[in-house]
């Protein structure tokens, strides 16, 4: 009986996991058979054979393992033989070739005479040819010998009997298998009908499905159709709400720019006013501004005749003096009436620079005014402001330069 990891396994090749290991493992373990166990039995425990041992459970079976193992069942002592006792007892020539191992088998078997294996099984030969394989009928024959035949022809009726109780429930088996197909046969028929009409009710129940498909996908259509619809409404609703704001937007717009445009009226208008009594100021200044003007010229040209009058004059006494002094009268007498004439001609010089003064100052705030009334008057106003501004610089202009030869003048008098 094997123990697991305390029994030595009896072939290297035989394991737990073969479904004969029992058999095997309990042969070899009782000695009838050779194995690792039967080895280690002959040979001395201090030098242990490690070489593995097989058992080659899918190789044929030899003849001297079909001898040695029968003769191991029947026989419990077997005799004690070399080589030569073998040959003499055999008559083989290839004892050489034999094991050692079944060399007391064999030799059993031999001395049974006509009734051994050898004898019955491979008849008389000179080669026993102990690895070549054994037949199907050598091996029952070899079964069928010996004190073991009564046993094996009872173990063949046996298997006689169990193949014809195998035939028999083949037959049954066969019977019921028939009846199995016809039966079968039937209910195939009856489920192909029934097949049949559940196909026809699928069929029928796929068309109403597709009926329904069709009809909710145009249910859907119809539905995106209205959305999309009601989506448009929405956004026209939502553009006229937008351009309703931006009227009313507008109209509010349009109602400030009336406003503004009254106010700008209203304001044009007293603009309008300012610039008409602007104008009316303007135009009496241009009337003022003339009249001075022409004033001045008078003056002046008045001033420029007396002027011109008196330095002649002064010319003509001076150069009197001069002959009269070359001439040796050191001490002249001026007459009072050329004294007075001399000294008119140095006053009118001063009254017409004075003159002249107060009329550039009269005419530079006639300008401070212009330039106040050009800063509060626009467009045209103001234009005509500025024409009249030019002019009046330009008579400031000629009046300042009269008033320069009028000073040189009178210097020159005075001198």
């Amino acid at each position: 009986m094997y123990i697991e990891n305390v029994t030595e396994l009896a072939f290297d090749d035989i394991t737990l996991d073969d479904p004969d290991f029992p058999s095997i493992q309990g042969l070899a373990e009782a000695g009838l058979i050779s194995s690792k166990l039967s080895r280690h039995d002959k040979k001395s425990s201090s030098y242990p054979d490690q070489s593995p041992f097989f058992f080659t459970p899918e190789s044929p079976l030899s003849r001297q393992d079909l001898v040695s193992w029968k003769m191991a069942l029947e026989k419990r002592q077997l005799p004690v033989v070399d080589q030569k006792s073998l040959q003499k007892v055999s008559g083989w020539i290839d004892t050489d070739k034999i094991h050692p191992d079944a060399w007391p088998a064999l030799v059993a078997d031999l001395s049974s005479g006509e009734r051994g294996i050898i004898a019955l099984a491979f008849g008389y030969t000179r080669l026993f040819q102990p690895y070549k394989p054994v037949t199907k009928g050598q091996a029952v024959i070899a079964l069928a010998t010996g004190e073991a035949s009564d046993t094996i022809v009872e173990v063949l009726s046996r298997i006689e009997a169990e193949s014809i109780a195998e035939k028999a429930v083949a037959s049954y088996n066969s019977l019921a298998a028939q009846v199995e197909k016809d039966v079968n046969a039937s209910f195939e028929k009856e489920f192909i009908l029934e097949k049949k009409r559940v196909d026809t009710i699928k069929k029928l129940a796929e068309e109403a499905r597709q009926e329904l498909e069709s009809l909710r996908a145009e249910r859907k259509a119809e539905h995106l159709v209205v959305m999309k619809e009601r989506a448009a409404v929405d956004s026209e609703l939502e553009v006229l709400s937008r351009f309703r704001h931006e009227v009313e937007e507008q109209l509010q717009s349009l109602k400030s720019d009336k406003i503004d445009i009254s106010y700008e009226k209203e304001r044009l208008g007293k603009l309008h006013r300012d610039a008409e009594i602007e104008n009316q100021e303007i135009a009496r200044l241009q009337y003022e501004l003339e009249v001075e003007r022409k004033a001045l010229s008078i003056a002046r040209a008045w001033a420029e005749g007396e002027a011109k009058r008196a330095r002649e004059r002064a010319k003509t006494l001076e150069a009197a003096k001069n002959r009269w002094e070359r001439q040796g009268i050191n001490k002249v007498i001026v007459d009072n009436d050329i004294q007075e004439d001399l000294n008119i001609d140095v006053t009118w010089l001063s009254a017409g620079n004075q003159s002249v003064e107060e009329s550039l100052n009269r005419t530079e705030s006639l300008m401070d005014k212009l330039k106040e009334m050009a800063d509060t008057v626009r467009a045209k106003s103001k234009e005509t402001i500025h024409k009249i501004m030019e002019k009046i610089l330009f008579v400031i202009s000629v009046l300042k330069e009269w008033a320069q030869k009028s000073r040189h003048t009178n210097g020159r008098a005075k001198g």
